[in-house]
């Protein structure tokens, strides 16, 4: 079957797609199957958002305090073993890394991990306090007490499972120029148990949220749990989201990404991310729309069609529909500024699609806002919310 693509230029983003209804819910929402007709998509009335309910997205992810220092070559890299723009689990090597990194004069102390600083920015867009929820594991320590205050703060409730057998993770990030290596020492947050699910405090949490965000990180510590609420996701008709996140979650935990795949409703990678999988499931390609194409094309446990999304840092992002729809969104430019910092980059794309598509916004408000939100934070070292500029829906 041939694919039809379709190429927006930055121009025509705000005249393209003006349905306030989101497509999951205009086709597939209580049994409806109306479809979207391609006049809709030149309707240009702007898009009204939405009053959300407090708790309607929950994110699962591993809470980390990001250690990140900048440095002007790779002797650190290749003391340790690093690839640039690679994400890593630590091992008995990387330990004195740590203490290395925490001794240098520039290094910075951030709250972290992918899916916090995706919810962190999500709220940063969303505006009003604890529309997010963030599940993970911490220690019961000082550092996860400065990790849930930080959290808070910039308006994210935290329902942490707290740990005494070890304490809070924590993440170094090397910055070097362009690149930047991620070594993850998961801490409390490797013992994450789907006891969380069960406990009576969290249910009504669970039961109030539509929207359920996954990081690949988080299925490599705890697949019962996110295979759990992946079922009850489609089950109940409620939106489930999976990061791939990185190379390793897709060469180690291919049983476990196999188990949850028929429920997942959308999935967002990277084009390493991808090519990876295609490599561990033996599709013997690295042609990227191909790849997207069969990942659509899976079969899934319920009737809402797939959505895939491919992010490259200067090729277009990808978002690979039914019925061999590939639209191609472009990322424009960016002049480096005095810090020039990808790490956070890819999370922060997440909490800007996530907070539109949440609103049901159309597709391209949504893609429009995560790459306007990947591109705020690379001028801050570190995902610090409160050195970005107020979010304005002028600015996508």
């Amino acid at each position: 079957m041939s694919r039809r693509v379709f190429t927006f230029s930055i121009k025509s983003f705000r005249f393209f797609q003006r349905t306030p209804i989101h497509p999951f819910y205009q086709l597939y929402s209580g049994g409806a199957s109306r479809g979207v007709s391609l006049r809709s998509f030149c309707d240009r009335q702007e898009p009204r958002r939405m009053d959300l309910p407090e708790g309607v997205l929950m994110g699962f992810g591993n809470p980390l305090l990001d250690i990140t220092c900048t440095v002007e070559d790779n002797v650190i890299l290749e003391k340790y073993g690093l690839e640039a723009n690679a994400a890593i689990i630590a091992d008995e090597k990387h330990d004195a890394l740590f203490d290395e990194l925490m001794n240098m004069e520039n290094v910075i102390y951030s709250a972290g991990g992918a899916c916090q600083n995706s919810m962190r920015i999500f709220q940063w867009i969303v505006q009003t306090p604890f529309r997010a929820v963030f599940v993970g594991a911490v220690g019961k320590d000082k550092l996860g007490d400065r990790i849930e205050k930080r959290a808070k703060a910039d308006g994210l409730l935290t329902l942490y499972q707290l740990k005494e057998e070890l304490p809070t993770g924590s993440c170094a990030v090397i910055i070097n120029g362009p690149n930047r290596s991620l070594v993850a020492n998961l801490g409390a947050a490797s013992l994450f148990n789907d006891d969380w699910i069960d406990e009576e405090e969290n249910l009504c949490p669970l039961d109030r949220a539509e929207y359920f965000y996954f990081t690949g990180f988080f299925l490599a510590v705890c697949p019962p749990a996110v295979e759990r609420v992946a079922r009850m996701c489609s089950e109940t008709n409620r939106i489930m989201i999976l990061n791939f996140s990185a190379v390793f979650v897709l060469q180690m935990q291919k049983e476990a990404l196999a188990n949850i795949q028929p429920y997942v409703d959308i999935i967002i990678c990277n084009k390493e991310e991808a090519i990876a999988y295609s490599d561990s499931n033996d599709w013997k390609t690295k042609n990227i729309f191909e790849i997207g194409s069969r990942l659509q094309k899976m079969p899934k446990a319920n009737i809402r069609p797939r959505l895939v999304m491919i992010t490259d840092a200067v090729c277009p992002v990808l978002v690979f529909q039914e019925n061999d729809r590939v639209l191609e969104y472009p990322v424009p430019p960016v002049k480096q500024g005095e810090v020039f910092d990808t790490n956070g980059c890819g999370d922060a794309f997440v909490g800007g699609f996530l907070a539109m598509y949440v609103q049901r916004m159309p597709l391209d408000y949504c893609i429009r806002t995560g790459i306007f939100a990947s591109q705020q934070v690379l001028h801050v070292v570190g995902v610090q919310i409160d050195k970005l500029p107020k979010f304005s829906e002028k600015c996508i």
